[in-house]
Formats: structure tokens, C-alpha cells, sequence
């Protein structure tokens, strides 16, 4: 067997080895990347290396009219290096890869641009200059549908001096490779999914005039919303100490303690007083979820509020909500926060008959028989908001 013959087959072999290598690498970073965004990246450098590219790019695609825009993408580093570049032809309108003809939806498609039969022999010509302006030569790409309206699109552009099409090494990895990105991206979006519901019940909790805490038994707080945050960080009677709950008082927090260790015979307590604020709590233990074990078993939701904080409700919110004209529901925004009927006469300068004949009004139209129960009313609705 001649040198070159024996370079040739040791060369084939290290190569099928370094496949096998990479490939396992590939596959780790993948899944590594499901919940480190930050792995994309590095995961686009591997293949960018892997496939002997010029530049990589992952799009996340849904339906935007007769076309498909880009919910997400990310790119190899040197092609972020290179964005502006690339960006200023190859992901434009111009493109005529953006023009293709869109048919029924595939569960898989692995093509390239020399191998689309829905280019022009025009449409060719402007493609590969326009790609050569921006530094880059031909594409290949692999798509694969995840959902009825979500496509995943891993698209490989040549260098510009590199006029090959995609091999079949290429195809086959990229074959082998589809139902690994398959799954790790639908399990991605599971994951951002749910992180983005979080992110919206704790909006939503926000600003509600409750601090909710969730604490284990050792008091260790594993989750606790914007209300809390604010409440704790005044550290009057009850404080955050090296992400533990702690009393100011001992006997407060050994009560604390039985609350949520559940040796209370209550579920409220009252901590504070004694001249200073007081906070209202309520223990919540959340129903376990068949087969749940991401969270904590021990886990306890507190409910927090402060009696004495001052609220503030809106008279023009008010008015939406119950139907009342803005004189009305001034009068019922006042009642609602401390005043009585006679003070707000007084304090609009009209007599006080007028005012509960104004009174008698909001509660024919709100449907309340007295005042107390209009307050009741007012105080229930999503009017209050922290003074």
C-alpha cells in the first residue's frame, strides 16, 4: 500500500472519529442549551465548526400573513461579529430565498439554494450576489414544524469564495441530527413557556395591596411577589435575614414558626402591635400535584397585610366600575377610604343633604342597602390601589 493510500484511510478515520466526537459534543451543548440561553451560542459555534461554514443561524418561525417572521434567532458568534453585514442584504426583502413560493407545511425539509427548484435563473444570479456583498456564499438549511403555527430553522451559509452545495455528509448528519433539535426545542419552549406564565401571575399579583411570600418550614423564602418585596425591605416587624424570614420580636417569630410548621391551631396571626405597625398573616398550603416534585414538599404560601396602609381609590375607576357619575363616585371613593358623609360635604363646600341625596343614588345604583355594604362593595373591587 502506497504512503498516499495509507494517509488517505488514516485521515477518513480520523475524521469518521472526530464525527462521532463532535457529534456526541453537539448533543450535550443541545440539550445543555434548553435551559442556558446562553449555550446557543457556543451550540452555533460547534456546528459552524462541524460543517466547515461560514456562518450559522437558528430561527424560531411563526405565520405572519402570507409569510413567516422570526419569533426568535440567534447566530453563530462570528456571525454576530458580522451581523451588520449579513443583515444589511441576506435578511432583507431583497432576498429572493424570502419569495419562495410557501406550500403545504413539511414536518421536514432538508434543501439548500442549489438545490430549490423555486429560484429563477434571475433569481440565482441576484441571490449569489447579493450573499457575496454580505461576505457569504450559498445556504443550506434544515426546517422541521414543531406545532401548527412554529417552525424551527437551522440555516448554514458556504463562505463567499465556497460555491459547494451541501454534501451528503451534511444531509446525513443534519438527518441524524432532527429529532435531537426536535425535542430539545420543544422542551425549550416548554420550559420559556411556563418561565413566561410565572412571570405573568407575578405581574398580575403585583400592586394588589397582598404581600404573598412562599416559605418552607425552616422559613427559607423560595418565591415572594413585588408587595413582599416592598414589606420586607422596610424591615419593621418582620424582615428578610440571609433569605430567611425573621421577626423583630422573639415570640413573634417563634409563632411564625408554628404557623407555618402548622402546630398553630389558626391559620392567621398577628404579629407586631405594641405601639408600632401590626401584620395581618394567613398560611396557605398548596395542594400537591400528582407526580409534582419540582417543588419544595414543605412549602407554605403566606398571605401578608398591613391594616393600617392607606388606600387609595380612584374615582374615575369608580365610576367605570360601578356605573356612577364622577360627583357619585367621589362620594363613594371617600366613603370607601375613612370619610364620612358630613366631612365630604364639608369638604366640597355643599350641604350634607346634598350629599346623601348623592349617597341615596349610589346605593340604588350599585345595589347596596346601606353604606356599610357599599364600602364592603368598594373595597372588594379591583379599585383600591396603594396610597
Amino acid at each position: 500500500m502506497d504512503a498516499v493510500s495509507c494517509r488517505s484511510r488514516s485521515h477518513g478515520a480520523d475524521r469518521r472519529e472526530a464525527m462521532t466526537t463532535l457529534d456526541d459534543q453537539v448533543i450535550a451543548t443541545l440539550y445543555g442549551a434548553v435551559d442556558d440561553k446562553t449555550r446557543w451560542v457556543e451550540l452555533m459555534d460547534l456546528l459552524r465548526q462541524r460543517l466547515g461554514v461560514e456562518g450559522v443561524a437558528a430561527q424560531l418561525l411563526v405565520p405572519s400573513r402570507d409569510d413567516l417572521r422570526p419569533l426568535w434567532e440567534t447566530r453563530d458568534s462570528v456571525s454576530e461579529r458580522n451581523g451588520a453585514l449579513h443583515d444589511s442584504w441576506a435578511n432583507t426583502p431583497a432576498n429572493p430565498r424570502f419569495r419562495r413560493p410557501q406550500g403545504p407545511p413539511q414536518a421536514l425539509e432538508i434543501d439548500s439554494d442549489q438545490r430549490s427548484g423555486d429560484y429563477s435563473t434571475r433569481d440565482r444570479h441576484v441571490l449569489r450576489d447579493g450573499l457575496a456583498r454580505c461576505g457569504l456564499g450559498p445556504a443550506f438549511w434544515i426546517s422541521q414544524q414543531l406545532d401548527e403555527d412554529r417552525h424551527f430553522t437551522l440555516i448554514f451559509h458556504r463562505a463567499a469564495d465556497d460555491g459547494r452545495d451541501m454534501g451528503s455528509d451534511d444531509r446525513h448528519l443534519l438527518e441524524a441530527m432532527a429529532p435531537h433539535f426536535s425535542q430539545a426545542v420543544r422542551l425549550w419552549m416548554r420550559l420559556a413557556e411556563a418561565d413566561a406564565r410565572r412571570l405573568l401571575v407575578e405581574q398580575a399579583g403585583d400592586g394588589m395591596l397582598t404581600a404573598m411570600v412562599a416559605c418552607d418550614r425552616r422559613l427559607r423564602v423560595h418565591w415572594m411577589n413585588a408587595d413582599a418585596r416592598r414589606l420586607l425591605g422596610a424591615g419593621v416587624e418582620l424582615r428578610l435575614r440571609d433569605g430567611h424570614l425573621a421577626c423583630a420580636a422573639r415570640e413573634d417569630q417563634e409563632s411564625l414558626a408554628a404557623l407555618v410548621e402548622g402546630r398553630a391551631d389558626r391559620a392567621v396571626l398577628a404579629i407586631g402591635g405594641d405601639r408600632g405597625p401590626v401584620l395581618h398573616l394567613r398560611a396557605r398550603r398548596p395542594a400537591p400535584a400528582p407526580g409534582q416534585f419540582a417543588l419544595s414538599r414543605d412549602l407554605v404560601l403566606l398571605v401578608m397585610t398591613r391594616p393600617d396602609c392607606a388606600v387609595r381609590y380612584d374615582a374615575h375607576d369608580i365610576a367605570r366600575l360601578f356605573g356612577l357619575t364622577l360627583t357619585e363616585a367621589a362620594l363613594a371613593a371617600n366613603l370607601a377610604g375613612g370619610m364620612s358623609v358630613s366631612e365630604f360635604a364639608a369638604a366640597r363646600g355643599v350641604a350634607e343633604g346634598t350629599a346623601r341625596q348623592h349617597l341615596k343614588r349610589v346605593l340604588a345604583k350599585t345595589g347596596a342597602g346601606r353604606q356599610s355594604e357599599l364600602v364592603r362593595r368598594i373595597c372588594l373591587s379591583v379599585a383600591g390601589e396603594p396610597a
